[in-house]
Formats: C-alpha cells, structure tokens, sequence
C-alpha cells in the first residue's frame, strides 16, 4: 500500500481523523501497517495514560 494509504486506514481504523504522519513515501507491507498500527495504538494510549489523565486529576 502507498503512504497514503497507509495514513488514510490509520485514520479509519484508530478513529483519529486528523491524523497526520510524516511517514517515508514508499509501498509498506501488510505486517509493516500492522507493525506502525501497533506502535501508534501503545503511543497514543501512553498519551492518554501519562497526560490526559494527570491534567484532569490536576485539577
């Protein structure tokens, strides 16, 4: 798939539609999607762990 395929299922799939990468423009593998899906998943669930909910209990 292309990058900009690639960045529009990232989009659908995690339900982040402002999303924007700056990914390489090259063809990516299926396990290579999966592989950035993963790592995108685990970074934005960090996110909300370590900052969303610090700044709401900060309160």
């Amino acid at each position: 798939m292309t990058r900009q395929e690639l960045e529009e299922r990232l989009r659908s799939e995690l339900n982040l539609p402002f999303y924007s990468a700056k990914i390489a423009e090259r063809d990516y593998s299926e396990a290579e999607y999966q592989e950035m899906k993963a790592q995108l998943s685990r970074d934005y669930q960090d996110y909300v762990d370590n900052y969303i909910d610090y700044a709401e209990n900060d309160v």
